[in-house]
């Protein structure tokens, strides 16, 4: 009897699943946390930086430190971040540098090192539990208020309510015909080849982003170069190239494009950075790239090429975004059980470096919806109907506010004209 009365006080409250360990999942977990929500978050990778494919670097503006500091967890973030404060704009021929002032400081990071600060947080909530090596793979709809998870290890969990927030190529939006029909995958003509330095080049300052242009206008590419904030400090590098480039340049072809459904079938090759330490680039690429460099970059070339750089290069697949079709309302279903946050949701392009700001500007979204309706129905604690009322209100106002910075976000990567 004991254990029906516990049974059915625990159904009365809302235990969330959150599919996806990334910035945006755990941070919607420490926000849920605060106005107490119970929380699971099912991450894939078995260790916070698995490979060193998502070792990308980014850098959080005013909207993202606000997200942090909304959980609390700005101060330990900014302790483990680089302070960026300019964009240095590199002269590829001469090394001549122009340093252009932020209007706002950002924070800088890899997102292994955001992940790792935000995990750090989560695992001392005591409403948040987070479960790695195993994804989410479907999510089946049992009846009112009961949702069956699927876990790519054969297990099924249970959860009154699920977040999205894996990725692209969300396995929980695809879940949902009411939520996958609403998008379509946009490619752009532009694909980037990333590297990683081991070191920074002593002429380089921790403080800000380089854009490094080719000597020649008919190279139809740009680098950006980011000192990364961890203890062994090296240098993410980025070439973003147009597919005009093929013209000159047809060893550079990217791989073809990923179609929905096919994500976790190819292991680190799905992802979209860099390669696993263990793996180097193919010899005729690191040889293409470093005469490439030394022709149309040789200020630049100088001063990274005692390094073994271009063995790390690795040509990702074109970019992509995605786009709400015309007639898509919502991110969230329409009984407010399953909502999607992040790139499941609003995927955009990395121009503008706003992905990470604004999916976790949407994690507070999300959860100010859920206090602002607990106080509207003077709830000490959150109800079931409180959290699907919060899903599908979040779900209705939040696209109109993030398809403005896709839809420029894209546009810059549509190549010169």
């Amino acid at each position: 009897q004991q254990q029906q009365q516990q049974q059915q006080q625990q159904q009365k409250h809302p235990l969330v699943l959150i599919a996806g360990g990334g910035p945006a999942g755990l941070l919607l977990s420490i926000l849920l946390d605060k106005i107490g929500v119970d929380s699971v978050v099912i991450e894939r990778a078995s260790e916070p930086d698995e490979w060193s494919s998502k070792s990308y670097t980014l850098v959080l503006g005013q909207n993202g430190k606000a997200s942090l500091a909304e959980a609390g967890c700005l101060e330990a973030a900014t302790e483990a971040g680089i302070e960026r404060r300019f964009v240095y704009f590199y002269d590829a021929s001469s090394g001549d540098v122009k340093a252009m002032p932020k209007q706002e400081p950002g924070l800088g990071f890899t997102r292994p090192l955001l992940v790792q600060v935000l995990e750090k947080v989560a695992l001392e909530c005591a409403r948040v539990t987070v479960k790695r090596g195993a994804g989410v793979s479907h999510v089946t709809k049992k009846d009112k208020f009961s949702l069956e998870v699927a876990l790519e290890d054969g297990s099924v969990v249970s959860a009154s309510h699920v977040i999205g927030a894996d990725g692209k190529w969300s396995n929980v939006r695809e879940s949902f015909p009411e939520l996958s029909t609403q998008f379509t995958m946009q490619t752009c003509p532009c694909f980037g080849v990333h590297m990683n330095l081991s070191t920074v080049p002593v002429s380089f300052k921790s403080d800000g982003t380089y854009v490094i242009k080719p000597s020649s206008p008919d190279c139809k590419f740009y680098i950006i170069a980011s000192p990364r904030p961890e203890t062994d400090q090296g240098l993410s590098i980025s070439m973003v190239c147009y597919d005009q480039i093929l013209e000159k340049y047809p060893w550079l072809a990217p791989p073809a494009d990923m179609k929905i459904g096919d994500y976790g079938k190819g292991g680190w090759e799905d992802e979209y950075s860099a390669l696993p330490g263990t793996v180097t680039a193919e010899e005729s690429l690191s040889d293409n790239l470093m005469k490439l460099f030394e022709d149309e970059l040789p200020a630049f070339y100088n001063a990274i090429k005692d390094d073994d750089i271009f063995q790390t290069a690795r040509i990702n697949r074109r970019v992509t975004w995605l786009k709400m079709n015309a007639e898509g309302t919502s991110y969230s279903t329409q009984d407010g059980m399953v909502a999607l946050i992040g790139d499941a949701a609003h995927a955009m392009t990395a121009a503008m470096g706003e992905g990470c700001n604004t999916a976790m500007g949407s994690a507070v979204k999300l959860a100010d919806r859920v206090k602002a309706i607990m106080e509207q129905n003077g709830e000490e604690e959150c109800s079931l109907n409180t959290m699907s009322d919060a899903f599908i209100q979040y779900g209705c106002s939040r696209p109109t506010e993030v398809k403005p910075v896709q839809e420029g976000s894209a546009a810059r990567n549509m190549g010169p004209k």
